[in-house]
């Protein structure tokens, strides 16, 4: 049962007007959530608080909503964004304290000042919910704010631990040279104002690219590595195939499977936001043939005139044309500065033509169907899988030098080496398993299946079926598998 999101608020605190900075306020890496990343101002709205200070909003949820972020900027940082004549600095520093100890109310301190929020100085800049997988999750209403005046912010260490101002551009840079965590809410914010600038970045903001109001279907891993997850015709327990775009400039699609019109126009809309922010579809890339990684290649190809590029073993499987070629080791790059390099990776096994694509600069697996998470890789004989193969392909990823793997179905993680040998040794375990019951005296194959596969819940049978018949070949036992 996912977490009940809880309302809150966060500020994209803006100042200076020829290339503007951005505050981002780094979380203790000590916090349940969100440890580590560098954050927007922000946090929950609290229940009946006064918003007796909050003038020109059009609605009590707004007011409440825009309080809510000009109390978290003033804990956070120090900084007021009100109207009035700010009261000295001693005052303001022991006001915060009480504040971050909850022995005052924001409204109470305003209202004791004289000084008031004007609502119409808080933009919105979108909504977003966190996904229902989070253990914590929030409902958050972004507003931006240009801090005028000669205010300076003022570190209190607690929650937060550090605070910087930067360009969007420059936290993007960082970003990418590892040296700062993002969410994608803020990955996301930071790439509109990078590329289309104020008050552009704005309308983008605003108009959103989600299917419903907050609940986005994008989520930026790395910089220049988005995530598009699409309802795909995959096998369960997954039920989505995850679309990857590449780059800023020069972007590269690797499997496009959304099959429905729905999904596909979803997808399209995520594309050619990417598009209004300078981007150029100079490729689609397939990890292996099977329809639920390919299943919109050729309208993609058609839409944007880019080529379909993938391994000469997947050309000869799918029904349209391959128009280039990729092959082990070659690298595709994507960008100037900075520059992306995907490097190929042929891993045959679940599928001949099967490739993995390893973002160099990054340092992100991009695993298609070597992995899941959750769940495991079907290995079908029916359609050119090859266990023994599949096999050597993960000892290859072994010895990939990555620091994250994103698989084609399920969610990212790190500790990628460990990772794999958890699905390599677990395959070993499954073969010897096998081989046991098979000389134990179970001939058939039904027999093997009850008794190798007692552990594999009912549903998962039919597809165990496969793998067992997969097992069974690199074996070198002959059962036939029964109709």
């Amino acid at each position: 049962m996912p977490a009940e999101p809880r309302s809150a608020a966060a500020c994209i605190l803006v100042r200076g007007d020829a290339e503007p900075e951005v505050l981002l306020a780094l979380r203790s890496p000590a916090l349940r959530f969100m440890a580590g990343h560098h954050v927007f101002p922000g946090g929950r709205l609290q229940e009946g608080e006064s918003v007796r200070c909050v003038a020109n909003a059009t609605s009590e949820a707004d007011a409440r909503a825009i309080q809510a972020a000009a109390r978290e900027v003033f804990e956070e940082t120090g900084l007021l964004c009100v109207r009035g004549a700010l009261p000295p600095r001693d005052q303001l520093q022991q006001a915060r304290r009480h504040l971050l100890k909850e022995n005052l109310n924001f409204s109470d301190f305003l209202a004791e000042h004289a000084l008031s929020i004007d609502a119409r100085e808080f933009e919105p800049a979108g909504e977003w919910l966190t996904p229902s997988f989070a253990p914590v999750r929030f409902a958050t209403r972004y507003f931006l704010h240009q801090l005028r005046g000669d205010q300076q912010e003022e570190l209190i260490a607690g929650e937060i631990v550090g605070l910087d101002w930067l360009t969007p551009a420059a936290a993007r840079a960082r970003w990418h040279r590892g040296e700062m965590r993002i969410s994608t809410p803020v990955a996301y914010t930071l790439r509109q104002l990078a590329a289309a600038g104020l008050p552009s970045a704005l309308r983008l903001l605003t108009r959103g690219t989600e299917r419903s109001p907050g609940e986005h279907n994008w989520f930026e891993i790395r910089r220049g590595i988005t995530l598009v997850p699409v309802e795909s015709a995959t096998l369960p327990p997954a039920t989505h195939t995850n679309c990857l775009i590449i780059g800023e400039e020069s972007l590269y699609i690797i499997d496009p499977a959304a099959k429905n019109p729905r999904e596909l126009d979803h997808l399209i809309r995520q594309i050619d936001h990417l598009l209004e922010l300078g981007g150029k579809v100079e490729g689609i890339l397939l990890s292996h043939s099977h329809p639920d990684h390919t299943s919109s290649a050729e309208e993609l190809r058609s839409r944007y005139e880019a080529p379909i590029m993938a391994h000469a073993a997947t050309a000869v499987q799918v029904s349209f044309a391959i128009d280039r070629h990729l092959h082990d080791d070659e690298v595709l790059v994507s960008g100037r500065d900075p520059q992306w390099r995907l490097r190929c990776i042929h891993t045959p096994g679940h599928d001949p033509g099967h490739l993995c694509f390893l973002e160099e600069s990054t340092g992100a697996l991009l695993a298609g169907d070597m992995v899941a998470n959750p769940g495991s890789i079907v290995i079908s004989r029916s359609v050119g899988g090859d266990m023994a193969a599949f096999m050597r392909s993960l000892e290859r990823l072994l010895d990939v030098d990555c620091k994250l793997i994103i698989p084609s179905h399920g969610h990212p993680l790190g500790e990628v080496r460990e990772f794999i040998t958890r699905q390599l040794e677990h395959r070993r375990w499954r073969e010897e398993k096998i081989k046991r019951v098979y000389d134990e005296g179970a001939t058939t194959f039904d027999e093997l299946l009850a008794r190798a596969y007692d552990d594999a819940p009912e549903q998962a049978l039919p597809w165990a079926r496969h793998s067992l018949d997969a097992h069974l070949a690199k074996l070198g036992i002959d059962v036939p598998a029964e109709p």
